[in-house]
């Protein structure tokens, strides 16, 4: 007997790797990678917390995730994040812009929001054409002196207790594997201290309970013509009663046994009224996940009612392992959710120590893996005793579960926060419990993912010449000092585009078309600024909402912006200049010009410029040329790099022809710039309020303010709360929020917090690696 096992086993193994390295595709396989060859993004949004006082901002960092590949979503730049309030009515959209698969940013709640509950919603346009699009939704709440909690009454206390067939079936005279859950009124889990099952004649079958999050499983042998009565008491001493539901007469059942550390087993049973139509009837099981399959083949042979597939772990995919019984017609049978941890998905990060200061602690963490990835992390520093962080999705859950599953997930942390055998059981209970995956097999064969909607990188302002003479015009130039560009392109047949711009959000832009003769000119133009905002709505109907729970006298928590209060600690910002930022432009020697003392402020700073070693050509209306009095090298003089708020403009001299010393906050001259292009020396303006929009050279440009463009993201600021109220403050305040928490030198993340009352704090920390890795973690520290 053990001989034939072990060739069973055998035979399984090298059918399939056989499988895997040479699959025959078939109608299942065909629309199976058709309709993932469109890779989805799937999205996680940290907020810094989920309550808040409409006198404060929400937080958050957004990050994009291949769950194909496993890795960070590089491609995605454009990014659009939308509040709704509890009807699903827009109330406000921002664009950001994502790079190496993250974006950061803040909603001021402040103007237009209520005590209530609301919805940030962040996705992008290329989900649009997914039938599953996997975009981050959190529910946050404003609470105000209005808002009411509705804890249910004693009489309003309801039961959720299902049980549910591993594989989706129960089969009469087999032997089946049975999951169970429960939860109450509020979707808490219900805890069951003990459970039984009893057939008709009072005979107890079976005895249960479950784990500390609800769930667990049975199993017995479903006899025919028998009824079941499932028995369960609660923590709190209540009772349930339920009937079990009828078992098929005929079909198929299915049980996985993860607990062996490298091999997976996978059992699909039947009974004997089913067998003798099995035989001769080709089944296969499908391992699959985002586009990626292996198949195994099944064969049913006489008097045998189970058939055990042995699989080594090393062949399942990391993360999850979808699990697909089909049969000769190709149709779905059974399926089950498996979950293969293997390291490269978690990348954990560790408390190292703190530091004490006068008004401030400095917290230090560190990677558990001592290696140069690049890591993207943020953390929300909260008292312990916080209740106002109530997320109920981690970046782990979301990227590695939440995809795959039609429900949600109590508690996400406890499934990742070790790889431990108990660990593992409770998340393989978990999946069990769900059920089938989310993804519809009727919809994967009959209604295929199209790219309608393209994928958005950046700006484009798309126009066109209105004049009876735009043939005269060869060129359009654009120009904007807020957004730091100056670029050109052609005019055909009067119209013109401009694809992939970074635009802020309310820049100016403006623009001036070249004539034949390369003059500057304004002719009259219309241009549109695509992406546009779309004013959608969002159906709240089967989103849970849970129940306000605090009741807080927003007056009294935060002060008013125009109160100043004494004894508060100022922390120091050092803000880079403009001037600073651009002097990578500058060149050797390079010296600043004292406007303010030796000019007027009506001189032309191409005159100042002529006083300052240069010499300026002007010759006609709009053709200037720079030459340096040096000459270096045998072809005579050279002509300086221009700069214009950053931007080089050497070859659009006339933009500064009429530029005057009043309207420039300062020039830096060097006559010596660095390498071969600086030979000729450099020259850095820098205009006051950093744009040209009051300085128009003669009216050659039109500008305009456009209403679109990426916002900026803010660096954080707290809102001045009054620590004298400590409750309030402990429930509802924040110490800290760092959206980019980046290594030093010594790999560690260093920080600080205010020090006020409390004596506990909590870190949410949540991140990516560039390999794909997951950052997800609670760090509860003592600080006094």
């Amino acid at each position: 007997m053990i001989k034939n096992i072990v060739a069973f086993l055998l035979f399984v193994l090298c059918s399939t790797y056989g499988i895997a390295q040479n699959p025959e595709f078939n109608f299942v396989e065909n629309k199976y990678l058709d309709y993932y060859k469109l890779q989805p993004e799937t999205i996680y949004t940290q907020v810094n917390k989920s309550k808040y006082s409409n006198s404060e901002e929400l937080w958050f960092k957004t990050y994009i995730y291949n769950t194909q590949t496993q890795k960070p979503y590089l491609t995605t730049s454009n990014v659009h994040a939308s509040v709704y309030d509890a009807d699903g009515i827009l109330i406000e959209k921002k664009m950001f812009y994502a790079e190496n698969g993250v974006t950061h940013g803040n909603f001021n709640l402040k103007d237009n929001y209520f005590p209530g509950i609301y919805f940030l919603k962040v996705t992008t346009n290329w989900m649009k054409n997914f039938n599953e699009p996997h975009y981050s939704l959190h529910q946050f709440e404003i609470i105000g002196s209005d808002s009411n909690s509705e804890n249910p009454t004693e009489s309003e206390q309801k039961y959720d207790f299902q049980l549910l067939p591993e594989g989706g079936h129960l089969l009469q005279n087999t032997n089946n594997s049975i999951g169970f859950k429960g939860t109450d009124i509020n979707g808490d889990p219900l805890i069951i201290t003990s459970g039984k099952v009893r057939d008709s004649k009072g005979n107890t079958i079976s005895t249960f309970k479950s784990n500390d999050f609800g769930i667990g499983k049975f199993s017995m042998l479903v006899s025919e013509n028998e009824t079941y009565t499932v028995e369960a008491t609660l923590e709190n001493g209540s009772n349930i009663n339920q009937n079990m539901q009828k078992a098929d007469v005929t079909g198929l059942s299915l049980s996985v046994n993860t607990l062996n550390q490298n091999t997976l087993f996978v059992s699909v049973k039947t009974n004997k009224r089913t067998l003798p139509y099995l035989l001769e009837k080709p089944h296969y099981l499908l391992i699959h996940r985002d586009g990626l399959l292996k198949k195994i083949d099944i064969k049913f042979e006489a008097n045998t009612f189970e058939y055990t597939i042995a699989i080594p772990k090393t062949d399942l995919y990391s993360g999850m392992n979808i699990l697909t019984v089909f049969n000769e017609k190709n149709q779905p049978v059974l399926e089950r959710l498996v979950f293969h941890k293997t390291e490269n998905l978690i990348h954990d990060v560790s408390f190292l120590g703190k530091k004490v200061g006068y008004d401030s602690t400095q917290i230090r963490l560190v990677s558990n893996k001592k290696n140069t990835l690049k890591k993207y992390m943020s953390v929300s520093v909260l008292p312990a005793s916080t209740e106002s962080y109530n997320n109920s999705n981690t970046i782990t859950s979301a990227f590695l579960l939440q995809p795959y599953i039609k429900g949600s997930v109590d508690n996400p942390q406890a499934y990742f926060k070790d790889n431990e055998r108990k660990t593992n059981y409770n998340l393989d209970l978990l999946l069990l419990t769900q059920g089938w995956s989310r993804y519809e097999w009727n919809t994967i064969f009959h209604v295929p993912q199209i790219a309608k909607y393209n994928f958005e990188a950046g700006f484009q302002i798309q126009g066109k010449i209105n004049e009876t003479n735009a043939d005269e015009y060869k060129e359009i130039v654009l120009f904007s000092a807020n957004n730091e560009l100056m670029i050109s392109t052609e005019v055909k047949d009067s119209y013109f585009s401009f694809e992939h711009l970074s635009l802020m959000d309310s820049s100016v832009v403006s623009l001036s078309a070249k004539n034949k003769r390369g003059k500057l000119v304004t002719p009259r133009v219309y241009y549109n600024v695509y992406p546009t905002f779309e004013n959608d709505s969002l159906d709240t109907k089967n989103i849970i909402k849970k129940p306000v729970s605090i009741i807080l006298n927003s007056d009294s928590f935060i002060y008013d912006d125009t109160i100043t209060q004494l004894d508060t600690i100022m922390f120091k910002i050092k803000k880079e200049s403009r001037q600073e930022k651009f002097m990578i432009n500058g060149g050797v020697n390079n010296r600043s010009v004292d406007l303010k003392n030796v000019y007027n402020f009506s001189t032309r700073i191409l005159d100042v410029i002529r006083s300052n070693g240069f010499d300026v050509i002007e010759s006609g209306q709009s053709t200037i040329k720079l030459l340096s009095r040096r000459s270096s090298n045998l072809q005579g003089r050279l002509s300086p790099n221009v700069y214009l708020d950053g931007i080089i403009v050497s070859d659009q001299l006339e933009l500064i022809q009429y530029l005057t010393v009043a309207e420039v906050e300062k020039l830096f001259v060097a006559k010596t710039g660095y390498g071969i292009d600086g030979a000729g020396g450099t020259i850095n303006i820098f205009t006051k309020d950093g744009g040209r929009s009051k300085s128009n050279p003669k009216g050659k440009f039109s500008s305009n303010a456009i209403k679109i463009g990426y916002s900026m993201p803010k660096s954080y600021y707290a809102p001045m709360y009054n620590t004298t109220k400590r409750d309030a403050f402990s429930k509802m305040g924040v110490l800290n929020w760092i959206p980019n928490v980046t290594p030093n030198q010594n790999g560690e993340f260093v920080f600080n917090i205010p020090n006020y009352f409390y004596n506990e704090i909590n870190l949410y920390i949540e991140g990516m690696c560039e390999d794909g890795s997951l950052i997800s973690k609670v760090e509860t520290i003592k600080l006094k």
